[in-house]
């Protein structure tokens, strides 16, 4: 809630305060500057990527824990795509199962 009338707030300023160096306010500046403005790329896609053999019943160890995997790509390669919170398991371009990150023992962490 805060951050939302946080939001309001800047964009209601921005009517009321001058610009400084062009005519206008701060809000005018912007609709102005918008049309020559680049397009967002896509969002950073930030993981580590390991290379891992699936185990023969259909594991794959990171980090001292283990990562079931679907019996079908069991002795297979896979790609392991480790994120902050998760770990995507990727076989020939294609998502083959996704696990929350286990970074304590106990999985309690």
């Amino acid at each position: 809630a805060l951050n939302d009338w946080l939001e309001q707030r800047c964009q209601q300023l921005w009517q009321e305060i001058a610009h400084g160096q062009l005519p206008g306010s701060l809000a005018d500046a912007w609709q102005q500057e918008r049309s020559s403005l680049m397009p967002m790329p896509r969002p950073f896609d930030g993981f580590v990527e390991h290379a891992k053999r699936v185990s023969p019943t259909c594991l794959v160890h990171f980090e001292r824990n283990r990562y079931s995997v679907p019996a079908s790509y069991a002795n297979r390669p896979v790609s392991l795509q480790v994120y902050a919170d998760r770990l995507v398991v990727v076989a020939e371009g294609q998502l083959v199962c996704e696990h929350p990150r286990i970074i304590e023992r106990n999985h309690q962490g």
